[in-house]
C-alpha cells in the first residue's frame, strides 16, 4: 500500500488547527484564572473540542454553497460573546449577585462558552472547500490540539490564579473581554 503525502495540504491542515488551537489557549488560559478543578479541565477540553469541530463540519457544510457572509457575522457574535462572559465573571467578583451566577464549566455557561470559542470556527469551516482543505483530516487534527491547547491553557491559567486568588475571577473576566477586543482589532485591520 502506497500511501501520498501532499505537504501543501499538510502545511494548511495544520495552520487552521494551530489557528483556532491558538484561540483556545488564549480563552482558556482567561477561564483557568478563576481556578477549576481537574475534571472540570477535562470537561472543558471536551466541550471546546466537540463545539470547534461541530462548528467546522457546519461551516464546511455551509462552505459548500454560498456560506461566506455567515462566517463574517460568526466572527463579531464571537466577540460579542466573549465580552458578555467576561462581563458577567466581572460582575461575579465585584460581588454581584450570587444568586444565578453565571458557571462557564457547565450547563448553560459551557454551552455559551463553548459557542464563543468556537463560533470563529464556523468561518474556518466556511473557507475550507474554497481552499480544498480536507474535512475529515483537518477535524481530527482540530479535535487533538484544540483539547491540548484548552488543558495548557487552564493549568496555566489556574497557576496565574493561584497567585491573585482573591482578584481572579476578576481578572479573568477581564482577560476575556480584552481578549474579545483585541480579536475583533485584529478581524478589522
Amino acid at each position: 500500500m502506497h500511501i501520498s503525502l501532499d505537504w501543501t495540504v499538510l502545511g494548511k491542515v495544520l495552520a487552521v488547527a494551530l489557528a483556532v488551537g491558538l484561540d483556545v489557549l488564549a480563552i482558556s488560559i482567561g477561564v483557568g484564572v478563576a481556578g477549576v478543578a481537574t475534571q472540570v479541565r477535562y470537561r472543558l477540553g471536551i466541550a471546546f473540542a466537540s463545539a470547534e469541530i461541530a462548528m467546522q463540519f457546519i461551516g464546511y457544510q455551509l462552505g459548500r454553497g454560498a456560506g461566506a457572509v455567515l462566517g463574517e457575522l460568526a466572527n463579531f457574535v464571537a466577540f460579542a460573546l466573549l465580552a458578555f462572559i467576561g462581563s458577567m465573571m466581572i460582575r461575579s467578583a465585584l460581588g454581584g449577585s450570587r444568586e444565578g451566577e453565571f458557571d462557564n464549566t457547565r450547563g448553560v455557561g459551557l454551552l455559551t462558552t463553548s459557542l464563543a470559542i468556537s463560533l470563529d470556527s464556523l468561518g474556518v469551516g466556511v473557507a475550507l472547500p474554497a481552499a480544498r482543505i480536507p474535512l475529515g483530516p483537518t477535524l481530527v487534527t482540530v479535535s487533538i490540539t484544540t483539547t491540548i491547547f484548552t488543558l495548557v491553557g487552564l493549568a496555566f491559567g489556574g497557576r496565574l490564579g493561584k497567585r491573585f486568588e482573591h482578584r481572579a475571577e476578576g481578572i479573568a473576566g477581564g482577560i476575556l473581554i480584552i481578549l474579545a477586543i483585541a480579536f475583533l482589532v485584529e478581524h478589522l485591520i
